[in-house]
C-alpha cells in the first residue's frame, strides 16, 4: 500500500484514502477466509494476528515480500509497529521513541546508515 505507518488519516490525499480502504478490505477478507478455512466453519480457537501471509505485521527482521529489505519496527510502551522502510517510507528509518532518544544524533536516518551501523 506504500503509506507510512505513522501517516495521519486527516492528511491523506483521496488516492491514499482509496488505497487504504481497499487494502483494509482486502486484508480483512483474507483473514476471514483464512479463519473460515482453518476452522471448517467451527468457532476459531487461539486466534492471533501474527500470520505468515502478512506483509509486515509480526515480521520484524524478516524480508519484505515486495522488496526483500528487512522489516523494521517502532516500539512504544507495550506496542510495536512493523513497517518496510523501503516500501513505506522511501528508505527512511523511523525513530523508535526510547532507542532514538538514547542514541540522539547517532540514530540512523536511512537504511544505508542502519546497515553501516550494523557492520561496525
Amino acid at each position: 500500500m506504500q503509506l507510512s505507518p505513522l501517516a495521519q488519516t486527516q492528511r491523506l490525499k483521496p488516492d491514499e484514502w482509496n488505497r487504504l480502504f481497499t487494502a483494509t478490505q482486502t486484508t480483512l477478507n483474507l483473514c476471514i477466509n483464512c479463519l473460515t478455512a482453518e476452522t471448517a466453519g467451527g468457532f476459531p480457537e487461539k486466534v492471533t494476528a501474527f500470520q505468515d501471509d502478512k506483509a509486515v505485521h509480526g515480521r520484524y527482521g524478516k524480508p519484505c515480500p515486495v522488496c526483500a529489505e528487512k522489516i523494521q519496527r517502532i516500539r512504544y510502551a507495550d506496542n510495536e509497529t512493523n513497517y518496510c522502510a523501503k516500501c513505506q517510507t522511501g528508505g527512511n528509518v523511523m525513530a523508535d521513541r526510547g532507542l532514538s532518544r538514547l542514541l540522539g544524533s547517532d540514530w540512523p536516518r536511512s537504511l544505508e546508515e542502519l546497515e553501516a551501523l550494523r557492520r561496525k
